[in-house]
């Protein structure tokens, strides 16, 4: 006889979706063209319901955003319980100076060198979200935010 583990779980609330995805600074950006699937992990900041990240000029990544910038977004937490939250939306490519200004600083944690960020080589990638989903086990334990 086969025993099946049943595990419960609730959806996230907006606030705590929000507070998973400040939280984190690493996640996975899924991409797909026709039907070959791309998934890659990104280094991202979470501000005023975008998702920054940055791509090299040149690419995989950059190559499928610029054919198909429909994207997914997720990040997960698994401990004694887990928490994962997903976003659906479109990614944009940034060169200009003032967006890549705010795109590597909010990455960065700290205020950069002017001259640093123009001779980057890459861009700053914004998600617009347009749906976000979420989910936990019911014995997920959120930090205390007070």
């Amino acid at each position: 006889m086969i025993q099946r583990t049943v595990h419960q779980w609730r959806e996230l609330t907006k606030e705590e979706t929000e507070h998973l995805l400040t939280k984190h600074s690493h996640g996975r950006l899924g991409l797909c063209i026709e039907n070959d699937p791309y998934v890659v992990p990104v280094a991202y900041r979470y501000h005023e319901g975008a998702i920054y990240f940055h791509s090299a000029k040149r690419g995989k990544k950059l190559d499928f955003i610029k054919k198909n910038n429909r994207v997914c977004f997720e990040i997960d937490e698994w401990q004694k319980a887990w928490a994962s939250v997903i976003c659906f939306g479109k990614a944009s490519l940034h060169d200009d100076f003032e967006l890549k200004k705010k795109g590597f600083e909010l990455l960065a944690k700290q205020a950069m060198p002017e001259e640093r960020i123009r001779s980057a080589d890459a861009y700053i990638g914004i998600i617009d979200i347009e749906q976000t989903t979420g989910r936990c086990s019911t014995d997920y334990e959120f930090e205390s935010t007070t």
